[in-house]
């Protein structure tokens, strides 16, 4: 068995399908994934998008239930953090941004995993213009204050800091590329995302590039895209699922 812990926002959702199945061709099942994410997610409180709040994902349920399975059926553990960046336009200064994210990585840092982290993409995000910056603010995240020059170099500060993380965890440091990115300059493009999330998953040593897709039926697909978190709020109301959300012949799938 091989367990992949996913902490990560939008990126993941949108491809939450596609990657779990790029991890069963890469990686020796049977597996066992803890994954935290959804769009807009943070790291360091709870979020809110339209109708649906996460809590942060540093104090979410995945901590306990990763321990538990640890000590009932201890094997081998895989990691990945990644969508490092929504706290910054939700406010929070980069080094605020830096604790959260250490407090993640010393939670997982006791089951030995190999660790992958995903630095931003500056170079899709430096060719952001203030206009298109302010009125995405504008939009968006209204509450947020922060000029253009103030959030960048914020930016810049947190993507030196996961440099700087990724040696003192021993994590393998994975750049974002420009061509992975259009318009949108933080989610990677529709076309894309396959190559990338490849590129990604190869910070593994244990996982092979190679591995044939297993094939899928749209049930078991939208199962996955549907799976429904630990822990979430939906227009105001306390929402609590039990876990796993989803499991088949060869993959449990825990979602937080």
């Amino acid at each position: 068995m091989t367990r992949v812990v996913l902490l990560g926002a939008s990126n993941i959702a949108l491809a939450f399908p596609q990657i779990v199945r790029q991890l069963s061709a890469g990686l020796p099942g049977p597996l066992e994934i803890f994954a935290a994410f959804g769009h807009g997610r943070s790291y360091c409180k709870w979020s809110r998008v339209l109708f649906r709040r996460l809590p942060g994902i540093d104090r979410c349920g995945l901590w306990p239930d990763l321990e538990r399975a640890a000590t009932e059926r201890p094997t081998r553990t895989l990691a990945l953090l990644t969508d490092v960046g929504n706290d910054l336009i939700y406010g929070s200064p980069s080094a605020v941004l830096e604790r959260h994210l250490v407090q993640c990585l010393s939670a997982l840092a006791p089951h030995r995993p190999e660790l992958i982290i995903t630095r931003l993409p500056l170079a899709s995000i430096e060719r952001l213009s203030a206009l298109r910056y302010h009125s995405t603010r504008a939009i968006f995240f209204p509450k947020t204050r922060i000029s253009w020059p103030a959030m960048l170099e914020r930016t810049r500060e947190t993507d030196l800091a996961l440099t700087e993380l990724a040696d003192r965890f021993s994590a393998r440091l994975i750049d974002q590329p420009l061509a992975w990115y259009g318009f949108d300059p933080i989610h990677i493009r529709y076309r894309r995302r396959a190559d990338a999330w490849r590129t990604i998953f190869s910070g593994w040593p244990s996982y092979d590039v190679y591995g044939l897709l297993p094939r899928w039926s749209a049930r078991d697909t939208l199962a996955v895209r549907l799976a429904a978190p630990a822990e979430r709020e939906l227009f105001g109301r306390r929402q609590l699922r039990a876990q796993p959300a989803f499991t088949s012949n060869s993959i449990t799938l825990n979602v937080y």
